[in-house]
């Protein structure tokens, strides 16, 4: 089999102060991808599916090839055992605050700053212990390299070339991910399970003081999240009445946390005291846990025999969990005073949908 995609990607960024345009950039890109893979089955218990696809990325004129294998083994009718290795290059880049997701936007490779890519490996069964149940069990390491941020130690971007905005490191990921499913009867639903780890450096930066300059510290991304659980179930009440619960669980973001605060008074150059801060290590710490239920009541019936039409009664976050969106630190204190932002509290909608 054998494919192609091809698209223009158009990035509007506009920033404005006091009514004033402070910037305002488009960047079009024009991409490529074809593909060729071929499917093997010397047997019936095995398949084998190998591939290789080619990316163009007109910013930067990179051309680059992902190559594919996947193998699966078919010992009886209810397991399959699954091996996989791919690589991918990414051309866009997320710009991020790690305090705070509010502002995050997207930027693209250049000259100079080529695709962060990487080779993942996955290793994976999937079973039938029970007719009507699955289960599935799925192992993985993934390499990333080339990644590619904008410097937060430039003080002054003006008159600097693109390629030279940004620091480049490397990083890696695994993890285990587990699911058990219900998948017949008027009960049903899921159980998802990931264990997952997720590094990232850059040169010369999270490092001890008086230590080398051009080392680097791994440190987990404020997206890294140790445990994920996510239940889902769904109850078939009657044939119009149906009911549905999803409860989810993460550890909590990963953020930096300030340690101290020195005053320094009595500046040859300067009359007012100046404060010097003290941090951890980057993103040592962690937000406390997420953790939210959501239940929802849906009544099918007809508009006037016009269409189909759904009534839904849902309760968002049902026992109010005030998770935290990030911390803010009020400096002008003493000691630094830490105040919490949260998301929002128990919210019930009712929403009415007609198809036809």
């Amino acid at each position: 089999s054998a494919g192609i995609w091809a698209g223009n990607l158009l990035l509007t960024f506009r920033d404005r102060f006091d009514n004033q345009d402070t910037f305002n950039n488009r960047i079009s890109s024009q991409y490529l991808s074809a593909y060729l893979q071929d499917e093997w089955r010397p047997s019936d218990k095995w398949r084998i599916n190998a591939g290789l696809r080619l990316n163009t990325f007109s910013e930067g004129e990179y051309i680059r090839l992902e190559p594919r294998l996947s193998t699966e083994y078919r010992p009886t009718d209810r397991i399959r055992l699954q091996a996989a290795y791919g690589r991918y290059y990414q051309y866009l880049t997320l710009i991020t605050n790690e305090a705070f997701s509010g502002f995050d936007l997207w930027l693209t490779t250049d000259d100079g700053v080529p695709p962060a890519f990487g080779d993942q490996f996955v290793l994976g069964a999937k079973t039938v212990p029970f007719t009507g149940y699955g289960f599935d069990a799925e192992v993985y390491y993934r390499t990333m390299r080339d990644l590619f941020e904008l410097d937060p130690f430039i003080n002054d971007a003006a008159g600097l070339d693109y390629d030279e905005l940004f620091r480049f490191g490397e990083g890696y990921a695994y993890g285990v991910e587990l699911f058990f499913e219900k998948q017949r009867g008027p009960l049903s639903g899921f159980i998802g399970y990931t264990f997952g780890v997720t590094r990232r450096k850059f040169p010369g930066f999270n490092t001890p003081i008086l230590d080398d300059p051009t080392r680097a510290r791994f440190y987990p991304p404020k997206y890294d999240r140790t445990h994920d659980v996510n239940i889902t179930t769904s109850l078939r009440l009657s044939d119009r009445w149906s009911t549905n619960a999803v409860f989810s669980y993460a550890t909590g973001q990963a953020y930096t946390q300030p340690l101290g605060r020195t005053e320094i008074s009595g500046i040859p150059w300067d009359n007012d005291p100046r404060d010097i801060f003290t941090i951890g290590n980057v993103n040592a710490s962690r937000l406390p846990s997420y953790h939210r239920l959501d239940l929802a009541f849906s009544r099918t019936g007809t508009f006037f025999g016009i269409g189909e039409a759904e009534w839904q009664f849902q309760i968002i976050n049902v026992y109010s969990r005030r998770n935290v969106w990030f911390y803010n630190f009020d400096f002008d204190e003493n000691p630094i005073e830490r105040q919490e932002v949260n998301l929002l509290p128990i919210i019930p909608s009712v929403s009415y949908t007609v198809n036809f």
